[in-house]
């Protein structure tokens, strides 16, 4: 979780790196929406999976959940994602702890013997 969380915040910097050099003759900063962004990076795959979820009509998929995603800057998206992560990362921190725990259940650290 947490090298999912720190790489959404990567894209987030490199998005927002990428916006900013986009808009730097304007007077003002333009953030492109995701889908633009993935248009540009791989669009068969995004029209791929349009096709997939609206083949056999309106799809609530696609209309309800990831239009509204994907037409939000990039820069939002990715920090979202990032930030959950990396509190699902915070709230279960996996194996580091039950390592530990076995550390000091090995007999051989074991020093009420000595």
């Amino acid at each position: 979780m947490r090298f999912l969380g720190l790489s959404s915040l990567a894209m987030m910097v490199i998005s927002a790196v990428v916006d900013y050099a986009a808009s730097s003759g304007t007077a003002a900063l333009i953030f492109r929406p995701l889908g633009a962004l993935w248009l540009s990076v791989n669009a068969p795959g995004l029209n791929a999976i349009h096709g997939f979820l609206t083949g056999a009509g309106p799809s609530p998929l696609w209309d309800g959940i990831l239009l509204p995603i994907l037409s939000q800057p990039a820069i939002v998206v990715f920090g979202c994602l990032g930030l959950l992560f990396l509190a699902l990362a915070f709230l279960f921190p996996g194996r580091g702890r039950d390592r530990h725990r076995r550390l000091h259940d090995d007999a051989r650290h074991d020093r009420r013997g000595d």
